[in-house]
């Protein structure tokens, strides 16, 4: 499974914060892999709606969303704040996998 999530805007483009975060499972130790698989698996990405963020909301952040398993693809846009909490948990994981590397 290859997972890529494009993280824009943002009150400060921080760059930990930004850009792009791309996670192949088959290179994550086997529980992280698990863990991933589970949380995407918990999420219907093809129902997540693209809401955009409210007029004058500077600070929030976009994201995009693709995952490819075997050869089928399926991608989401959204804004913060996420209101689907299992979207949330998967962004969130992403994000810290990002900061600490793919045994984190």
């Amino acid at each position: 499974m290859h997972i890529l999530l494009t993280r824009s805007g943002g009150f400060a483009t921080v760059p930990a914060l930004s850009g792009d975060v791309t996670i192949d499972t088959d290179a994550l130790d086997p529980p992280v892999r698990e863990e991933l698989e589970r949380l995407v698996g918990a999420v219907d990405l093809a129902a997540v709606p693209d809401r955009s963020p409210t007029a004058g909301a500077a600070d929030h952040r976009s994201y995009e969303l693709t995952v490819r398993t075997g050869g089928s693809e399926v991608s989401a846009t959204f804004h913060s704040p996420v209101s689907d909490p299992d979207v949330a948990r998967l962004v969130s994981r992403l994000e810290q996998l990002a900061r600490t590397g793919p045994s984190g």
